[in-house]
């Protein structure tokens, strides 16, 4: 086809493929003159041409990808400190009074649920306080609140009288739950947002947080929660102190267990073995878990997991046998904190 057209033969329609492709390689040049016939161009200079381009166009492109490395170690630092701060999922914050202020925006818009792993032990008066008004209106508008704490506020005034208002109040009320072992602080709204603790920031202030937004790790977390929630104690405000006085509950049925059931309950869900409980009781390791049997069968509970679920909702858990003991009828004192 080069030949045709150096010849000024005429094209066949058929090949003007051939053509497109000598212009684009820059042989051939279209003419706008008689017949509209495609020019030829020297071969030897149009090879030249295009070798001088593009060994410059190489020499940029090596020089650019030499800089690449220092320039990469350049950005990194600011990229990655944005990051800390206005990333697409999360956003450091490590000042106290925008975590509070950004916590009571989301918690003040929360639709359906909210829910608190707080594992720091008792919180103070002014932060209960703090809490109460905005936790009150969202039960008002309808919001689910379930908070899990660490068991050790159940010997805290302070705390259980926060729990006690919101969880016996008219209308809609806030679930507690408490575990012994450890978990992470966190606050989730509606399972679109999440407020956790900081675990990333080098040197970060102490109350410095990230707040969450990102779909898959909010459901995670919730997901670590609900898991959480599922191995805790339903509390409703009672103070756990052996030497504390105690008020009857209203309206709670009555107690079933004798108080050496009682403390076997106790200390297997505190994990210990049959063999600790009957060294501690003075009986023996049979006696116990005769008892363990018999307890399954007044809970109607077909596993020990499922005694110590039901255990954990029965009035029998709130008994407080620090009082003398008064047999096995079972007409113990039960109650909860004043």
């Amino acid at each position: 086809m080069f030949g045709l057209i150096a010849a000024g033969e005429p094209v066949p329609a058929a090949d003007r493929e051939a053509v497109t492709e000598l212009v684009r390689l820059g042989f051939v040049v279209p003419a706008d003159g008689p017949g509209n016939r495609p020019v030829a161009l020297n071969p030897e200079q149009v090879a030249r041409r295009r070798m001088e381009t593009m060994l410059r166009e190489a020499a940029d492109r090596v020089a650019e990808l030499s800089a690449l490395p220092r320039m990469m170690d350049q950005l990194a630092g600011p990229y990655a400190r944005a990051q800390w701060t206005a990333s697409a999922g999360s956003e450091y914050i490590d000042n106290p009074a925008t975590v509070n202020a950004r916590l009571d925006d989301v918690v003040g818009a929360a639709e359906r649920e909210i829910l608190a792993a707080q594992p720091g032990g008792p919180r103070t008066e002014a932060q209960l306080d703090r809490s109460l008004a905005r936790d009150t209106a969202a039960l008002d508008r309808g919001v689910v609140k379930r908070t899990l704490y660490r068991a050790t506020v159940r010997d805290t005034q302070v705390t259980a009288r926060y729990a006690q208002q919101v969880s016996t109040r008219a209308g809609k009320q806030a679930e507690f739950r408490t575990l012994e072992g450890p978990f992470e602080r966190c606050i989730i709204v509606d399972r679109r947002v999440a407020f956790v603790d900081n675990h990333l920031v080098e040197g970060a202030p102490a109350h410095s947080a990230w707040l969450i937004t990102d779909e898959a790790m909010v459901a995670y977390i919730a997901a670590e929660f609900e898991a959480k929630w599922r191995l805790a104690d339903p509390w409703h405000g009672e103070i756990r102190g052996r030497t504390q006085s105690v008020d009857v509950i209203v309206g709670a049925g009555g107690v079933r267990t004798t108080r050496r059931q009682r403390e076997i309950m106790r200390d297997m869900v505190d994990g210990r073995s049959q063999q600790a409980t009957a060294s501690r009781l003075g009986v023996s390791v049979r006696t116990v878990s005769d008892e363990i049997n018999a307890l399954r069968d007044l809970f109607d509970a077909r596993s020990r997991e499922q005694l110590a679920f039901k255990w954990a909702s029965s009035v029998d858990r709130l008994v407080d046998d620090s009082a003398p003991d008064q047999g096995a009828s079972g007409a113990e004192k039960t109650g909860v904190a004043a």
